[in-house]
Parts: structure tokens; sequence; C-alpha cells
């Protein structure tokens, strides 16, 4: 089944992506503060309402809950890109060659031979929960082992280093993914759910 993006949506959407720039320009001080707030209470109510699928994904794959809400949050816009409206997908996670599954097509970094931008296929799910366990597979993919499998032997409450493992293995394409990461984590104090699931698994031990 293959989702398209509605045509209004997708105008509006591009009106947005080039009047943002001379919108942040114009903004005064007392203005750039309020967004900067509103965008954190963004973050924070999506990190209220899906923590415990982080922190389930955690128990099952080993993966910190505190990245793993991170990339949500960065890759889904605190859920709020069409990509995860539309297609329930919160970590912008492409078709591949694997995949037989829904799609939704959207354009995205992928170019043609002349360099021309092109839509991307990406994944699309049934559920939320469907999104956040084909995260983890993904990172878990024999397939992909070159590319993340050593992630697995990290210490799970150094998210700098998972954050710029994740940046190294080319899972963005963005330069600073793995600051901004970094910079969510800190500033949503994720790391407590990491230690929580730590502390749980240890028996009340930390």
């Amino acid at each position: 089944m293959k989702i398209q993006p509605k045509p209004a949506l997708c105008s509006l959407l591009i009106g947005v992506f080039f009047a943002l720039p001379l919108l942040a320009q114009s903004l005064t001080p007392e203005e750039k503060a309020k967004k900067v707030a509103e965008e954190k209470v963004k973050k924070l109510a999506y990190v209220k309402k899906f923590s415990w699928l982080a922190i389930e994904e955690m128990r099952r794959t080993g993966i910190p809950a505190s990245i793993k809400l991170a990339q949500a949050i960065v890759e889904s816009h605190s859920g709020t890109s069409p990509l995860a409206t539309e297609a329930n997908n919160h970590f912008g996670l492409k078709c591949g060659k694997e995949w037989a599954g829904k799609t939704m097509f959207r354009v995205d970094d992928d170019r043609d031979a002349y360099g021309f931008l092109i839509e991307s296929c990406f994944q699309a799910y049934t559920t939320i929960r469907e999104s956040y366990m084909r995260h983890s597979d993904h990172l878990l993919n024999p397939s992909k082992m070159d590319r993340y499998g050593y992630l697995f032997a990290l210490d799970v409450l150094d998210y700098r280093a998972w954050a710029e493992g994740l940046q190294k293995g080319g899972y963005s394409t963005n330069p600073l993914y793995a600051q901004i990461l970094i910079q969510t984590i800190e500033e949503l104090a994720l790391r407590e759910y990491d230690l929580r699931v730590l502390t749980e698994v240890n028996g009340g031990r930390n």
C-alpha cells in the first residue's frame, strides 16, 4: 500500500520551509525565547506520551531509551512531521531493499543521476509501536553490523558514544546529528530513563 502526501499539505510545507528563515530573522529576542520554550513543551509532551515505548525497547534490545527518544524527537519533530502523522514513522526509516510493507513517498535527500532531488521511499506502519520496534530491528540488522554492531558493546549510559556512533554509521546526513541528539538528551534529562531500566534490571542496585 502506497501512501501519498496530500498535495495541499505538500504546498503548505514547502511554503513554510522557505518562510522560516525569513521569519527567524524577524523575531525579537523575546519571541525567539518564547519559540524555544514552546518547542521544549512539545518535546516534553512527546516524551511523556512515548517514553514507555523507548523503555520497552531498551528492555528488549539494549538500545538506550534516551537515544531512542532523542532520535524519535529529532526525526519526527516531536511527532508532528507528515511522515509521523500519516505513516507512523517516527525514525525516518527508508524502505531499502528488504522492506515489503506499506510505503510513503516524499522528497528528502535522494537525488537522481543529474543531481535533482527525487521522492524517497519511506516505511509506513500501522502503529507507532511498530515504528519503535522497526528502528531497533534496523540497528540490529545483521547486514548493518559493520555500521551499528559495535554500538551494542558500548555502555548503555554513554549516550554521547551512542550518538556519535549513529552519526558515524551514517544514520543521518546531517553533520551535526550527534550533537543534536546529545543536546536533546541533556535538555530533556532523558538519561533518567536509561537509569530506570538499569535499576530494574539490577534489582534495585545501581
